[in-house]
């Protein structure tokens, strides 16, 4: 039952704030996703070489999709949906298969490989959900931890660039607009009260955003053009196909998007208070197969359970799930109304790399902090966690680490994520799974 207070401090999952309130937090969710949920079509319809409106396009099927997954997820609906503040996007991981399917076979076969992946994805949630067990607070502490240190590079990216070749790579401009937003993180966290308090980050990124476009940052030059609207369309890119092999590698992607949004269940749970089992865990899958199915019917992405925004939950202490599913409308607002998610769109990514790097790394100290309950004088618990974090920031620390290895094992190794949760698994089971007094 929901539980309406007139305040926002010490608020639980179930409580909703007053509308404007939520309405403001919820806004403040989305700006913390928004890049890593328009990035991946934007690289994938580059790749593919697509135009700029098909892109645009993708780009709106995206954000719509994230809407309705992040709703879902934060509301539920039947067995759907973890009832949690957590948002949905396009996974990263799910990027080099559309390029790879789309350039050889077509965007037909990706997204007939899509569907059926999507539907297994949610026939397999109960028995993914039942391995919940395996998760005892030495490998949630350390899934945490490496899940919010494997996103602090993608906030950093975004405020020096990608490529570090590139003439402005780490342009002065970026560093000082960046160092600008975040003290003004900092001033607004330090002195602003209440309502204003919890939303600092969100202050933080308009003045940061307002002074980038002053100094000449973004580009609002395309704001006012274009359609107002623009409603996804099923098929767009013609009727499904189905190929097996293709097939078979977007299921490997969905297992490795398995093990990160489970992840992120446990997550979740553990900011917010409350406890997260095998039925939570299917719940929250159901809704990420059920996005990554319905993008095979209206041409998006393979779709997963982000934890951008946990880390902002854990920095403003509002664990409710109502601004989230406030920020899943706005989500699909922003995909429909074209120049509200052009003016979005326009935010000088310094300034959304600098509120980024703040939030990921709040969701880092939260691991620390339940790191620091776990007993490392109990023989094995240092281990897991060494190994576990050591392997699982390769990828980070080293991007082209496994390029001379397997397409197919690429695909699981380049998840730090996923690879750090199986290790501290398995490395867990090997030390503390109980023997049998007779062995």
């Amino acid at each position: 039952m929901v539980r309406e207070t007139p305040s926002t401090s010490d608020l639980g999952v179930d409580d909703r704030p007053p509308w404007g309130h939520t309405i403001l937090l919820g806004l403040q969710h989305v700006l913390v996703m928004y890049a890593g949920a328009v990035v991946v079509p934007m690289v994938v319809g580059s790749a593919l070489g697509l135009g700029q409106d098909e892109i645009a396009t993708l780009v709106c099927i995206d954000l719509v999709l994230a809407g309705i997954g992040t709703i879902l997820q934060s509301l539920g609906l039947w067995k759907f949906g973890i009832r949690m503040p957590l948002v949905v996007g396009a996974a990263s991981n799910g990027i080099v298969p559309m390029i790879l399917i789309g350039q050889s076979k077509g965007l037909p076969t990706v997204y007939g490989s899509l569907l059926v992946g999507g539907v297994l994805w949610i026939l397999l949630a109960p028995l993914f959900g039942s391995l919940l067990k395996l998760f005892p607070a030495v490998v949630t502490g350390t899934v945490i931890t490496l899940i919010g240190l494997t996103l602090i590079p993608v906030g950093l990216r975004l405020i020096a660039g990608k490529d570090p070749s590139a003439p402005d790579y780490a342009a002065p401009g970026n560093l000082l607009i960046a160092g600008f937003t975040l003290l003004l993180v900092v001033v607004f966290s330090r002195f602003l009260r209440g309502l204003l308090g919890q939303l600092a980050l969100l202050l933080a990124l308009v003045v940061g955003a307002v002074a980038g476009w002053i100094a000449g940052m973004g580009d609002l030059a395309e704001v006012g053009s274009g359609p107002v609207l623009d409603v996804p369309a099923p098929f767009h890119y013609g009727m499904v196909q189905f190929d097996l092999p293709s097939i078979l590698l977007f299921l490997i992607v969905v297992l490795v998007l398995t093990v990160e949004a489970s992840g992120q269940g446990l997550a979740v749970g553990q900011v917010v208070g409350r406890k997260v089992g095998p039925t939570e865990i299917s719940r929250l899958l159901r809704v990420d197969g059920l996005l990554t199915a319905l993008s095979g019917i209206f041409s998006g992405f393979a779709y997963t359970t982000f934890g951008q925004n946990i880390g902002l939950i854990a920095l403003t202490k509002v664990r409710s799930r109502y601004p989230v599913a406030v920020g899943g409308v706005i989500l699909v607002v922003l995909g429909v109304v074209q120049p509200i998610g052009r003016l979005v769109a326009a935010i000088p990514q310094p300034v959304i790399g600098a509120v980024a790097v703040v939030t990921f790394a709040a969701l880092t100290v939260s691991g620390i902090e339940l790191l620091s309950e776990v007993d490392f004088s109990r023989a094995g618990n240092l281990v897991v966690v060494m190994v576990a974090l050591g392997v699982g920031l390769v990828p980070t620390g080293a991007p082209d680490f496994y390029h001379r290895l397997p397409f197919v094992a690429q695909v699981f190794l380049d998840s730090g994520v996923a690879t750090g949760t199986v290790l501290a698994v398995t490395l867990n089971a090997l030390f503390h799974l109980r023997r049998r007094p007779d062995a």
